[in-house]
């Protein structure tokens, strides 16, 4: 039985993809940890995130000058929400995983809400383009992205300092890229059994940490499962 996902309904709304890839590189890749850490206390570092978010859609919008409305209301919206965020996250007390959550399903819905609207219009383009630009989304989702939202979620079961073991600051989230981005490849080859190898190969450069640690072997699990898990959501989404 074939997989059907949203990559149909990406490829006929190929506007709608085009300001996806735009998001998430403005609000994860085009974003430095430090303005990610310091933009909701200090309104000059929220200014320098909005500037990349402007940055993404005036670029879109250079080569799709009917646009400019659509980019403009997501702008203002975006800033709207990212100059809120703070005050209603500590009004109702919510967490970070919540407060991440709701920001990003706003923005999403805006996205899509707009993209159906009478401000936006409508854009043909051909099947292989289309597929071009829903590769490029899925590449850009199993990225940071992914490692945002598994620090976000899974950040309370990371060893603590004295649980640790030796390892190269950074290596780990470099990894778990490298390892989405061989998976990526194995699903568009549609070489399924070749995953495997992938976490063979860590299992085996890891079985001592494995083996000594059961609070980095459980760490080391729910990483690998959210890993497989968020490429085959990505690839549902943009690519099946």
């Amino acid at each position: 039985m074939p997989i059907t996902g949203l990559s149909q309904y990406l490829t006929q709304h190929p506007v709608l993809t085009l300001l996806l890839i735009c998001h998430f590189l403005s609000d994860f890749q085009l974003q430095s940890q430090k303005v990610a850490d310091r933009k909701n206390t200090d309104k000059k570092y929220l200014l320098l995130h909005l500037l990349g978010v402007a940055f993404s859609l005036i670029l879109l919008t250079c080569f799709l000058p009917s646009l400019w409305l659509t980019s403009l209301l997501i702008l203002l919206s975006h800033a709207i929400i990212d100059f809120g965020k703070s005050s209603v996250a500590k009004w109702l007390h919510l967490s970070t995983m919540w407060t991440f959550l709701a920001d990003q399903m706003l923005h999403l819905v805006i996205i899509v809400l707009l993209t159906g609207s009478i401000f936006c219009p409508y854009l043909t383009v051909n099947a292989v383009t289309a597929q071009v630009l829903n590769l490029i989304l899925f590449l850009v989702l199993i990225t940071k992205p992914t490692n945002v939202v598994f620090k976000i979620f899974f950040q309370k079961y990371q060893p603590q300092d004295n649980q640790k073991l030796d390892t190269i600051p950074g290596a780990g989230a470099t990894i778990g890229l490298l390892e989405r981005v061989i998976m990526s490849i194995c699903i568009i080859f549609n070489q399924f059994a070749s995953i495997g190898l992938v976490f063979t190969a860590k299992s085996i450069a890891r079985y001592n940490k494995i083996s000594e640690s059961p609070t980095f072997s459980e760490y080391y699990l729910i990483g690998s499962l959210f890993s497989i898990s968020s490429v085959l959501l990505a690839a549902w989404i943009c690519l099946f």
